[in-house]
């Protein structure tokens, strides 16, 4: 997690500078935010499936790319006229589209998937070049719910992961006020992950249908955000 270790010396770095000065805290401002967003997210997986004899059945893959639209909140501490910290939390689900393979089998296996909690600490850097634009960097966090209707009965391990994203965005204030419009535009992307069905190695049968492990890589998205603000500490 190379990018949350930066964002964590960078803090330290500006609190650290503060510190060493009477703090004035004209210099900091405090903005929360409501937003709407469309992503549209993609990923590559790979099924492979143990028989009931413990020899591989089949390997299959697929990528796959679907949208969804999603809201969150964020809370940001700005620091001078330059720099913001912010956190942003995702309290809708993403969910992919069904998949289903072994078609018309009894072991038949119907899987989505809702990426929960989506999330994001960034570090928002406006650019001294263009008034009103930003560049943003960050580290995300997500669940992922595994929701399966399965033949054999069993399930696949919810896991987590983590990842990276980073932005460009562009904040108007309405009017001089402390209300505020935002647009962003960002890339996502995520640690590879892995799940399977809960039978071992050694422990298929005819009647749990063998042991099943996915792999997902390439997880990755692009999403459009559009934002009402206020902020507090504006000059």
């Amino acid at each position: 997690m190379k990018m949350k270790k930066i964002i964590i010396a960078f803090t330290m770095l500006v609190f650290g500078t503060v510190s060493a000065h009477a703090i004035d805290r004209s210099i900091f401002s405090v903005t929360a935010g409501i937003a709407a967003n469309q992503g549209v997210f993609g990923a590559s997986a790979k099924e492979t499936n143990l028989t009931d004899t413990n020899t591989t059945g089949h390997v299959k893959k697929e990528s796959g790319v679907f949208t969804d639209s999603f809201g969150s909140q964020f809370l940001e501490l700005g620091i001078g006229e330059w720099i913001s910290l912010g956190y942003e939390h995702t309290p809708d689900s993403v969910t992919t589209p069904t998949n289903t393979s072994r078609h018309g089998h009894a072991a038949e296996a119907n899987v989505s998937v809702d990426f929960n909690d989506l999330n994001t600490t960034y570090l928002r850097v406006n650019l001294p070049f263009a008034a009103g634009m930003y560049a943003k960097v960050g580290t995300v966090s997500t669940d992922l719910d595994i929701k399966e209707t399965m033949g054999s009965g069993s399930t696949y391990s919810n896991v987590s992961t983590d990842g990276n994203v980073m932005g460009l965005g562009y904040h108007k204030f309405i009017n001089d006020s402390r209300i505020g419009l935002r647009i962003e535009g960002s890339y996502l992307e995520l640690d590879n992950v892995s799940t399977s069905n809960g039978v071992s190695a050694t422990g298929a049968t005819v009647a749990n249908g063998g042991r099943n492990t996915i792999d997902a890589s390439n997880l990755e998205g692009l999403t459009a955000k559009i934002a009402l603000t206020i902020t507090l500490g504006k000059d």
